[in-house]
Formats: C-alpha cells, sequence, structure tokens
C-alpha cells in the first residue's frame, strides 16, 4: 500500500516537473532612454540564463518599459501595474534617477520581489516595513562609509581636505564618516564643496598646498577637475588623491597623464571587487582588459558598475527560482495579480514574499555565477557583504583588498613601485649625522660624496637593502620642524616635505605628536633620551698627601699629640705601680734590684702599634695601667675606623661635581641657569608634560633673562663651555654623547628622561614608507645601526678622563694611592740609613778593638811578627760586608765587650780578669768572623816571657775561646 502511494506521488512530482520546465515567467524592467547600455545588458544576460532551448528548464520573458527623464511617480505607478496585470514574477529598476519609491510601494503591497542595482538613499526606519519586497545589489551607503574610512587611515593620513559634489544628495551619506572628522577635527579636515556651473578654479585655490584630498565626483567631471587642479600645482609628485566613487575606471585617465607632463600625482580609487573569472561575454572594467597579468586594450565602451549590478541581479532571481521550483514545484506558477490586490480574497502573492526570502538568504561568496564577490543582504534587502578594490586608475593596477570587516589586503605591491624616481631627501648640517666631507671638497668631488655622517651611511645602506637612488638636499634654514602659530606653516625639514621638495627626512629628527600630523614616520633607527650637558672641571691629579685628607691638618696635629703624651703618661703610669716592676732573673729569689719595662722606647711602640691595629709582646699587668691602655684602643679603633670609611671617597673622583644630579635638582635652584633648543622636541616635551617637574623646568625657563634657549645645539654646547658651570643645556642623550666624546669639558650629569625615537620622515600615503621600515628593521636584526653608532661616536684618539660609573665602586689607582707608597719607601730608606750609619760605627769600634787586643801582644815576638799590630777600618768593612752578603749563615760567635776608653786605663791583668768574670750572656757577638773563619783560622804562639812583661804569660782557656 504505502510503496503504491509514494509511486503515485514520484510520478505525479514528475509531471508537475515537466509541466514547470514548459514555464514562461514574465519579468518587468524600468529603463530611462538613455539607459539603451543598461536595456541591452538585461536582454543579453536574460538570453544567457534561458541558454539553449533544448537545456531549458524555465523561460524569461523580458517585459521593459522605457521612462523619460521628467517622468514622475504617476507615470511610474502606471508602468508598474501594467507589469503587475501582465502577471511579472519580479520588477527591476529603475535607477537612481527616479525620483520615487512607489514602485517599491506596490511591489510590497503586491508581493511582487522588487529588485534594484542602482545607488539608492537611506530608509529612515519608520519606511522599512513599506520596502520588505524590495534587494538592492548596490553596496549600502554606510558600509561604504566605513570602507572610506577605513582606506584613509590606512593610507596614514591624518591631514586632508573633501571635496565633493554639492549637488549629488547621496554623497553626505556616502562620506559621513570621513566627514565626522571634521567635527573632532576642524583643523585637520577641511570640506570643500562645488557644483558643475562653478569655476573650479576659486575651490582649488582654496586648498593650495594640499597634499591630501579626498575627491568624491561623477566620472564625466573628473578629468577636468584634475586638469584645472594643476595650475595650482595639487597634481605634482608628492600629491595624493583618493578617489570615492566606484565607478572611476570609466574614465581614460592614462590620456591625462600623456597630455600633462607635470601630472604626477598618486592617485588612489576604488571599485568593487570582481570574480576572477568572469563570462565569455562580459568584458573587465574600463577601456582595458587583464587576464592573466596581461593588459589588452579594448575599442569597445567599458562596462560600467550598473551593468555588472544588472547581471548580478538576474542571476540572483533565476537561483532563487529554481530553488523555489524544487521545494515548491506545485505552486511556482506565473502569478495572477493586479494592483487592486488579486482575484480573491485580496492578498499578496504568497511566493513572491518567499522568493524574497530565498534571495535574501542567498550567500554569493565563492559563486561563479555573480559578477561581484560576497553577495550577501539583511533582513531589509540591503547589501552588507562586499570587497572593494583598492587600484590606481592610471596604471590600472591593484594596490590592496577591503573587505567588510575592516581589513585591508595588499596585493601587487611591486608592480605599484617600478617608476624609476631619485629620492631627495631632506636633511640639515650637524654631526655626527651630516656633515661636508672635506676631503670631497678638495678633491672637487659632487653630489653625494660630499657629505660624510652616520645619517648618510644610514642612507646608504637603506638604498642597497631596497634598491634606489638617492640625492641629499640640505635644508637652507638649518632647522628641524617647527610650526609657525599665526601662518600654521611649517619650516625646516618638515616643510620641504610637506612642500613636495622632498620624499624624506634624516637627521636627528624625533618623533613628535605634532610632526604626526603633519608627515609620517618609519620605524624607529635610535632610542634615546634626553639628559643635563654641564660643564666638567678639569681633571685634577691628587697631591702626595692625598691619603691625609679623610683628616685635616689639625685632626692629624692633635693625633701626634696624643701619641706623644700617651708614650709619657704610660712611662709616669707605670713607674708609680707596683705591679709593673719586676725581677729581671726568676731564678734569684733575692734579687739585688727590680726592673721596669715600659721605658720610653716600649710605650712609644705599644701606642703607635694600637692606633695601627698591629699587635704587641708585651702588655701592661697592673690595672691603673690596663685601664689607661683600654682607654687608648678605643679612641684608636674610632680613629682608625672613621679614616678608613672616609679614605675611598677622598682618594677617587665618584662625587658629582656640585649637589646637582637630576632635573629636579636643577629645578629646586637657581644659581645654575639652564636652557634646550627654542621649538625642539625636548622643549615641547617641558611643555606639554603634565609632570610637576617637567613644568616647573619650563617655567623657570621663561622666567629667565637673557633666555637660556638656543637655535641649535651647538650653541648649546657654547654656552655651556664659556659658562664654566654656571649654565647647563637640555639636549637628547645621543647628541650629549657625541659632544662629550668630542669635548673632554663636559659631562653628562643624572639618568636620562623621556624616552624618544629618531625616525626618517616621509609625505603621509607614502608607498615606499612600509620599505624603509623593513630595511631599518633588518639592518638593526644584523646589527649594523649598532656599528654605524660605534663608527660615528665612539673617538678613536680621545684622551679624555674618564669618570667613574657612580653607583659603582670606584677603583683606586696608584694616582690616588700613590702618596701612602711614598710614605712606605721613604720610611723603609730612612731605617736603612739608620741601618747603615749604625753598621758603620760598629765596624769603628771593632776594627779599634782590635787594636786594642794586639797591643795585649805586644811582648810575643813571634805572635807580633805573624800578625799585624792594627787592623784599618778598610779591611773590617770589607770583613763585615762579606758576612752580611753571606745571608745563608744565621751564627757568628761572640766576645766580652771591652770598651776602648776603659782599654787605655786599665791594666792588662784587669783586663783578663774582667774577661773571665764576663758571662757568656753578656759577650758581644763578632760580626767580622764566622765560626768557621776562626776555626780556620791559626792557633797563636804562646806569649814569650819578658821583663817589660808582668803576670802569667799564658791567658785562661776560657778568656781564649771568648777572644775567638
Amino acid at each position: 500500500m504505502r510503496q503504491g502511494i509514494a509511486f503515485i506521488w514520484c510520478v505525479w512530482s514528475a509531471f508537475l516537473v515537466h509541466s514547470s520546465l514548459q514555464q514562461q515567467i514574465n519579468i518587468g524592467a524600468f529603463f530611462y532612454d538613455d539607459e539603451l547600455q543598461l536595456e541591452k545588458e538585461f536582454t543579453d544576460v536574460v538570453n544567457a540564463i534561458n541558454g539553449p532551448e533544448a537545456e531549458q528548464t524555465f523561460t524569461l520573458i523580458p517585459l521593459i518599459k522605457r521612462l523619460r527623464p521628467e517622468d514622475g511617480s504617476l507615470v511610474l505607478m502606471g508602468h508598474a501595474c501594467d507589469l503587475i496585470d501582465n502577471g511579472v514574477a519580479a520588477i527591476f529598476g529603475p535607477s537612481s534617477k527616479a525620483a520615487s519609491d512607489i514602485v517599491a510601494l506596490i511591489s510590497n503591497n503586491t508581493g511582487i520581489p522588487h529588485i534594484e542595482f542602482d545607488v539608492a538613499d537611506e530608509e529612515p526606519l519608520a519606511e522599512k516595513p513599506n520596502h520588505q519586497m524590495t534587494l538592492n545589489l548596490y553596496p549600502s551607503q554606510s558600509i561604504l562609509s566605513k570602507a572610506y574610512a577605513d582606506i584613509v587611515q590606512n593610507l596614514g593620513w591624518r591631514k586632508f581636505t573633501v571635496v565633493y559634489d554639492a549637488e549629488d544628495p547621496k554623497a553626505s551619506a556616502r562620506l559621513q564618516d570621513i566627514l565626522q572628522l571634521r567635527e573632532l577635527h576642524n583643523d585637520v579636515v577641511r570640506i570643500r564643496k562645488f557644483t558643475r556651473d562653478d569655476d573650479f578654479r576659486v575651490m582649488w585655490k582654496s586648498i593650495k598646498g594640499e597634499r591630501r584630498i579626498v575627491l568624491d565626483c561623477p566620472p564625466d567631471l573628473l578629468v577636468d577637475l584634475l586638469n584645472i587642479s594643476s595650475e595650482f600645482d595639487l597634481t605634482m609628485q608628492y600629491n595624493n588623491i583618493f578617489l570615492t566613487n566606484l565607478e572611476t575606471y570609466n574614465d581614460n585617465l592614462q590620456e591625462l597623464t600623456a597630455d600633462n607632463e607635470t601630472f604626477a600625482v598618486n592617485i588612489t580609487a576604488t571599485r568593487l571587487l570582481l570574480n576572477p573569472d568572469p563570462q565569455a561575454y562580459l568584458q573587465q572594467y574600463g577601456f582595458v582588459t587583464q587576464q592573466d597579468d596581461v593588459v589588452s586594450e579594448s575599442s569597445d565602451p567599458g562596462r560600467t558598475l550598473l551593468l555588472d549590478l544588472l547581471h548580478d541581479s538576474l542571476h540572483l532571481f533565476a537561483q532563487a527560482w529554481r530553488n523555489a521550483t524544487y521545494f515548491y514545484p506545485d505552486r511556482m506558477s506565473v502569478p495572477r495579480m493586479s494592483c487592486d490586490f488579486g482575484p480573491t480574497g485580496g492578498r499578496p502573492w504568497q511566493m513572491g514574499r518567499y522568493l524574497a526570502r530565498l534571495m535574501k538568504g542567498t550567500s554569493g561568496v565563492n559563486s561563479t555565477s555573480f559578477r561581484t564577490s560576497n553577495l550577501q543582504f539583511d533582513e531589509d534587502g540591503q547589501r552588507i557583504n562586499f570587497n572593494i578594490e583598492i587600484y590606481d586608475p592610471v596604471d590600472n593596477i591593484g594596490i590592496a583588498i577591503w573587505d567588510t570587516k575592516g581589513q585591508i589586503t595588499q596585493l601587487n605591491v611591486k608592480d605599484k613601485v617600478q617608476k624609476k624616481i631619485v629620492y631627495r631627501v631632506a636633511t640639515r648640517i650637524g654631526p655626527p649625522y651630516f656633515t661636508h666631507n672635506e676631503t670631497a671638497k678638495a678633491l672637487n668631488l659632487t653630489g653625494n660624496a660630499l657629505y660624510q655622517g652616520y645619517a648618510v651611511d644610514l642612507i646608504d645602506a637603506i638604498a642597497q637593502e631596497v634598491g634606489f637612488e638617492y640625492l641629499f638636499v640640505p635644508v637652507a634654514d638649518q632647522q628641524y620642524g617647527k610650526q609657525d602659530k599665526v601662518t600654521k606653516q611649517w619650516n625646516g625639514i618638515i616643510g620641504e616635505i610637506i612642500n613636495n621638495d622632498a620624499h624624506m627626512g634624516i637627521c636627528d629628527l624625533t618623533i613628535t605628536q605634532a610632526r604626526r600630523t603633519a608627515v609620517d614616520f618609519t620605524v624607529p633607527f635610535m632610542q634615546l633620551g634626553v639628559s643635563i650637558l654641564a660643564y666638567k672641571s678639569p681633571h685634577k691629579e691628587k697631591e702626595l698627601q692625598a691619603y691625609l685628607e679623610p683628616f685635616g691638618g689639625e685632626v692629624w696635629l692633635w693625633i701626634l699629640i696624643s701619641v706623644f703624651a700617651m708614650s709619657f703618661l704610660k712611662v709616669i703610669i707605670a713607674r708609680i705601680a707596683k705591679a709593673e716592676w719586676e725581677n729581671p732573673h726568676p731564678c734569684d729569689r733575692d734579687p739585688d734590684a727590680l726592673e721596669n719595662q715600659w721605658h720610653l722606647h716600649n710605650t712609644f711602640w705599644l701606642t703607635v702599634a694600637s692606633i695601627m691595629t698591629a699587635g704587641c709582646d708585651i702588655l701592661p699587668r697592673s690595672p691603673q695601667v690596663r685601664l689607661s691602655e683600654a682607654t687608648w684602643w678605643i679612641f684608636a679603633i674610632i680613629i682608625a675606623n672613621s679614616y678608613t670609611a672616609n679614605l675611598a671617597a677622598f682618594l677617587t673622583s665618584s662625587k658629582m661635581e656640585g649637589s646637582v644630579t637630576s632635573l629636579k635638582d636643577l629645578s629646586a635652584q637657581k644659581e645654575i641657569k639652564f636652557g634646550t633648543i627654542n621649538g625642539g622636541s625636548t622643549y615641547n616635551l617641558l611643555a606639554e608634560s603634565n609632570e610637576t617637574v617637567y613644568r616647573l623646568a619650563f617655567n623657570l625657563m621663561n622666567n629667565d633673562d637673557p633666555s637660556p634657549y638656543t637655535k641649535d645645539n651647538d650653541e648649546g654646547v657654547e654656552r655651556v663651555l664659556t659658562g664654566c658651570g654656571e649654565y647647563m643645556f637640555l639636549m637628547e642623550t645621543t647628541t650629549l654623547e657625541y659632544n662629550r666624546e668630542k669635548n673632554c669639558k663636559l659631562r653628562s650629569v643624572g639618568e636620562k628622561f623621556g624616552e624618544k625615537h629618531y625616525a626618517i620622515a616621509v609625505p603621509f600615503g607614502a608607498d615606499y614608507r612600509s620599505n624603509l621600515s623593513v630595511a631599518i628593521l633588518r639592518l638593526s636584526e644584523r646589527g649594523e645601526l649598532y656599528n654605524l653608532k660605534q663608527k660615528w661616536w665612539k673617538q678613536a684618539n680621545s684622551s679624555c678622563f674618564e669618570e667613574p660609573d657612580p653607583d659603582a665602586t670606584p677603583d683606586m689607582t696608584f694616582e690616588e694611592l700613590r702618596g701612602i707608597f711614598y710614605t712606605l719607601y721613604m720610611g723603609i730608606l730612612i731605617a736603612f740609613i739608620i741601618g747603615i750609619i749604625e753598621f758603620l760605627v760598629y765596624v769603628q769600634q771593632v776594627a779599634l778593638e782590635e787594636r786594642v787586643s794586639c797591643f795585649r801582644f805586644l811582648c810575643g815576638c813571634c805572635w807580633f811578627l805573624q800578625f799585624p799590630l792594627q787592623l784599618t777600618f778598610k779591611l773590617a768593612f770589607i770583613k763585615e760586608i762579606k758576612f752580611v752578603l753571606r745571608i745563608w749563615n744565621n751564627k757568628k760567635p761572640i766576645s766580652s765587650p771591652t770598651p776602648v776608653s776603659s782599654l787605655r786605663t786599665t791594666p792588662l791583668r784587669s783586663l783578663e780578669k774582667s774577661a773571665e768574670r764576663t758571662p757568656k750572656s753578656a759577650r758581644r757577638i763578632v760580626l767580622g768572623r764566622s765560626s768557621e773563619e776562626m776555626r780556620e783560622l791559626p792557633a797563636p804562639p804562646p806569649p814569650r816571657s819578658s821583663t817589660s812583661c808582668s803576670g802569667s804569660a799564658r791567658e785562661p782557656e776560657g778568656e781564649q775561646e771568648a777572644r775567638v
């Protein structure tokens, strides 16, 4: 049973489909008398949709109503009702020339789909319910306005003039987002209007000097407007014009550039993006066709935007009819309606509303059936999705694509920059960025070879990276760029770029907000800040007594007095202290006398050792002496630590000269004047800042008389040098470092503040800006920017004294510590002199004693004949110095001390007895002879008896050993 029902349903559906294949669908269209090209396009597309008779699924029958410009709403209503009475399934048109929406109202009442393909006014919210059956393939005016604003922002334009046709009622809606900028920035965005009957010279003269123009005009007026603007230098090489009309391609601008040699303006236009593979019977935009990057000319009239939109509207209806027939084959029949609300019930055609919903829900993304890309609508029938191609109308080359998400995708950039241009680079004389090459002048060289500097090397490196030719053009006024408050004109490098006299500008040019409103900048090639340039007093060598500077002279005097006083007082205190008197011979319990070790030599040594934090092997025993010594130790510790704490500060140059260490300190005093370049970036930083310190510094500079401002950095450096510490100059850290390396009398004060950047200035919308930025980034990644700075900043022959880092631990050099070394050497020298004098005196004493010893053996003739009677000073000195030089021998024999004076009055026998009684501990060390030498000497012969000698002739054995 179920299979039978299914079979019958299939047969019935096949019958209905077969019947629908034979359907003839009437579609109506409105065209004005001068729209013959549109009418022809309409019939051509209908024939293409119908196709061969054997492949027809349905046949579209076009019913065309022709209109005249004077026809009003009544005529339109009559034609529309006539089309509905003829059973049309859709109505196309009329174009925007119709001043009434009567067709849309009738279609909304009868349920017949109404499809528009031309620009229309924005519908008020209250009127939208009366246009539910209307679809418009022309892009929404509000979205177009957003697209134009995005493109202008992408071009980098911040100051421009909008020029549009005052007679075009839709121009304000099309440019509303751009015009709203004027409400915020009246001095940045200017508005100019014109009519067809106006003298365009008056309008162009009022904006002479403007370099960026947004022009919205009909295509037939474009050539005339541009030709007249050339008289006011608005079509020069550095000017930019943005054309907003989507049909600009209809005018052949190639002829304009061929006829006018000075026509070098950079023109950017927009058009709807077309699908890449059009049907065979369709042509590309304008008078040329482009297929696979091959451009060919065409003698036929170029296609307009309305032709493509009409094409897409027909395909949209045909696609919706096929889909509706597939889902409702029995209900998709030709409507039988009239302006009197249908034959029965007065209800509108329901399938017409279904067709309208299908068309509104159509997604034309990546569809080859439509001429324009991304065909989508909102619920009100307004087209909300489309792509705009940004292109060069002169060369007919696409540059970028805008989509409704606000994204702009670049394309064919390489094709756009193929023109051979010698770029003019504006700059100013100022080392180390740009200076004259004296060697090149002497060789009579010309061109870029005349100049040298950091900017010259940087531009040369960028030119090699990108591939372009350039020519340096120093500005006449030697200014960076400042806007006159009255005339609003810029001078210097910025003025050269604005006046189309240079393609780019480079030097120590800082990016500021004011300059960004006039020109554009690349990515920075140098980062810096602002610091204080000050005068540095000439470096003075430390004096020999520099290590004494931690204490004043009177302190050292009191220390010496204290050392001597304490030494004498200790002797007195020790002598009255009972515990300090001790037995010199501990083994003798009943000594004849007691000894006190605290004589002046020991007390002086202990006092000096204490203040020098050295040890001592003798210490006091009595409480009173210990108390006095402990008090002295406390004093010595404080003195030694105070000296050590202040020594480094006095021996190094780590302290800044004066009390100024920052801009805050500089602003808090009035003795030292300070300034900066008048109107420069540092001036603007202080003037426009809201920070208290910056504002205070700016007010102080303004109130100073004479003015602390300078015209350039060189004048500021000169004032610092001549001021000798009474004037400081605020300047960029990079220039400050260069001048500090160049002149040893300059120094920097404090840390840098106010971060800044140097960059290359270019005109707004310059297509080579991105290439310059990419080249700068590549040079930075390879380290070439760092190498360039090292080349021009570091002076190879600089002999300036380098100030140590105040934040780092200072390193003491020999210059600071030489006084201490000299003191050490002097002390050692004095010690040696005293030792040498003592040694010579002792040698003389030894020689004298040897002569006396020989005298006692005068009666021994044999001994007298073998040994000399006397030992001269020379022989004694030689013997003694030989022993001194034998540093490996540490032992010496001893002999009894015998004063020379006593030898002359004491008899010989008394001397012998005295020698026997002398203990070994009291015997003198004979420095002249070692024990080895004495053993090698022959034994002296026994003395002979003589009548002149009394007593025993033999000396005791102990006495002989003592003399040996």
